[in-house]
């Protein structure tokens, strides 16, 4: 469970969990324990909340809530499983592919009169 949380949230900030390490001050060896299955200590728990503005419980499956635009929302297993592999898919398309589902993308969130805030 912290790992797909964890993957997620780095997928969220647009970086890869390695770097992301690295900022906060960590090894790729733990990053590697953590895909395996391990778990942080309650420091590095601390550091990750903060730095994804989210709750140490929500890192460590005991919360479905996270923080978006400062609101509390509820992420369903649903959402972050397909969110995980939408990103696994278009990792793997060339330019004209991602070019195309950009174009879909937009059109789609076109047809819904979506207004940013």
């Amino acid at each position: 469970m912290f790992w797909k949380r964890f993957y997620n949230l780095c997928l969220r900030s647009g970086k890869r969990p390695n770097p992301i390490g690295k900022e906060i001050g960590l090894s790729s060896g733990i990053i590697s324990k953590w895909k395996n299955g391990g778990i942080p200590n309650g420091e590095t728990l601390i550091k990750l909340a903060k730095y994804f503005d989210v709750s140490v419980d929500y890192l460590l499956g005991l919360s479905p809530y996270i923080k978006i635009n400062g609101e509390l929302v509820q992420m369903e297993n649903t959402d972050i499983e397909l969110r995980t592999q939408i990103s696994e898919n278009v990792s793997k398309l060339n330019n004209e592919g991602l070019s195309k589902v950009a174009a879909y993308s937009k059109d789609l969130v076109d047809s819904h009169n979506y207004e940013p805030q």
